[in-house]
């Protein structure tokens, strides 16, 4: 058919004409006005305004679903990343995020019940996890949430499940954020929120972690002791000297560095209960107990659980975080992907260095306005009370 008559035939279907289907990109370029100009002159004028008509029809209906798309982009994006529209010098808040310790049977009960956007991360979760996760924080048994293969995964999510309700309820705040941190297993939901890995990116990692950690513990009689009121120096001589008086060749570690004076210890169970008999002898104002914890963790004693988290990691997908994060092992900021990898594998078998972490947000330079504490607990803040008090004073929790 020659080129002038399938113009006419799309110039006809605009108008209102039947024609063949077949001509169906002809038809489209007719509307969006690609045919012959002198063909469109003959029409008379009511076929005309009908081809006028139908193409701005089309052009509006196309403005329509673009806007449409853009709306949702940006939705999107604000629901991954609330600080986006506000500028480097208006962000202020810092996002901290728990670690293990704070699970207790029934903790998102109330999130899961009023933010269906919570309720979501928990369906998305059990179906990556393969159990009902969901269920297991309603209902436990809390012995098995008690578990580092299941503890874990239930803070990860509880605690982000805390966020979406912050998004709602919150988002002018937490749309100011600046910097985020997360104590231990909170240190991936620190990374998660900065956008550096997925949700399901950062659950499947901390599942592995989570069931390399719990074989890692069943290799030796090991556990966790909290201290407080001692000094590190005198601490490391306590440490020594409990070591040598069992001499059962098992060691202790300092493992996290919560507030001054304040640490946990892990390592070999029976030098652990002579350090707390040691400690408790220095007197008042000094005390050692024993942690319900079946793993010395941030130890050495966590060394067959790396080349797991190792492979884990090189096969995630890990992106420069949008703000910024600070590393447990450093207590300083994150610097790149590569650097991310690396210090979450160091992270498991070297202290937790929260009270630095601490320090460093609450500089007045970074003129921090407020801290929020995602659920389940109020951990964190109970620790920067005896870090820092103006900041502690700024400090709010969501659960």
């Amino acid at each position: 058919m020659h080129k002038a008559n399938f113009a006419r035939d799309c110039l006809l279907k605009v108008a209102g004409k039947k024609t063949d289907p077949r001509y169906k990109k002809h038809i489209q370029a007719a509307i969006d006005g690609g045919v012959d100009q002198a063909l469109f002159k003959k029409l008379d004028p009511a076929r005309r305004d009908a081809m006028e008509q139908k193409a701005h029809a089309n052009f509006l209906k196309k403005q329509e679903v673009k806007e449409a798309q853009e709306d949702k982009e940006e939705e999107a994006l604000y629901a991954l990343t609330p600080w986006a529209n506000t500028m480097e010098r208006d962000r202020e808040i810092c996002v901290l995020f728990p670690g293990q310790g704070t699970q207790k049977k029934g903790m998102a009960d109330k999130l899961i019940d009023s933010c269906p956007e919570a309720k979501a991360l928990f369906t998305k979760a059990s179906a990556i996890l393969g159990y009902d996760l969901e269920d297991l924080c309603r209902n436990g048994p809390q012995e098995k949430l008690d578990q580092t293969l299941y503890q874990q995964p239930a803070i990860f999510v509880t605690a982000l499940a805390a966020v979406e309700k912050a998004k709602k309820e919150k988002f002018e705040t937490i749309g100011r954020t600046k910097m985020t941190a997360g104590f231990s297993l909170g240190e991936y939901c620190a990374l998660v929120y900065a956008n550096a890995m997925t949700f399901e990116d950062g659950l499947r990692l901390v599942a592995a972690r989570g069931e390399a950690m719990e074989a890692a513990s069943k290799l030796a009689d090991t556990c966790m002791a909290s201290v407080s009121g001692v000094d590190d120096t005198t601490l490391a001589q306590m440490i020594a000297a409990a070591t040598e008086q069992v001499g059962n060749g098992g060691r202790a570690y300092i493992a996290n560095y919560m507030f001054p004076e304040g640490r946990t210890c892990s390592g070999d169970t029976a030098v652990l209960k002579k350090l707390c008999e040691l400690v408790a002898n220095l007197g008042a104002g000094k005390s050692g107990k024993l942690i319900n914890v079946s793993g010395a963790f941030h130890t050495p004693y966590m060394e067959s659980a790396v080349p797991r988290l190792k492979e884990m990691l090189e096969k995630t997908e890990i992106k420069q975080p949008s703000i910024y994060v600070l590393s447990n092992v450093t207590g300083e900021y994150f610097h790149s992907p590569d650097h991310i990898r690396e210090l979450l594998s160091r992270q498991i078998v070297e202290p937790v260095k929260w009270e630095q972490q601490m320090d460093e947000a609450t500089k007045l330079m970074h003129q921090i306005a407020g801290y929020i504490e995602t659920g389940p607990g109020k951990q964190l803040k109970a620790m920067m009370r005896r870090i820092n008090q103006d900041a502690w004073g700024k400090m709010t929790v969501i659960d």
